[in-house]
């Protein structure tokens, strides 16, 4: 499933800035090869993020419940 970006309730300035989100600056914390994901967290505001790891920006916002019920592993 494909979201805008633009639809995405960001944390901050910092995080909603595609070249922050998309190029490295927002820190990729796990991910999940079955399902093709990547889990970020911003840096600044702590607001994680899920996304593909290439290709398309799909990214959505995940409250900290959700980042770990997908992600078992982050703290």
């Amino acid at each position: 499933m494909e979201h805008d970006a633009a639809m995405v309730d960001f944390g901050c300035e910092y995080c909603s800035d595609d070249q922050n989100r998309l190029y490295g600056h927002v820190t990729q914390i796990a991910s999940d090869e079955v399902r093709r994901r990547i889990l970020l967290r911003c840096p600044r505001c702590g607001t994680f993020y899920e996304n593909t790891p290439a290709s398309s920006d799909e990214t959505r916002r995940l409250s900290p419940d959700e980042a770990r019920e997908l992600y078992p592993d982050v703290p």
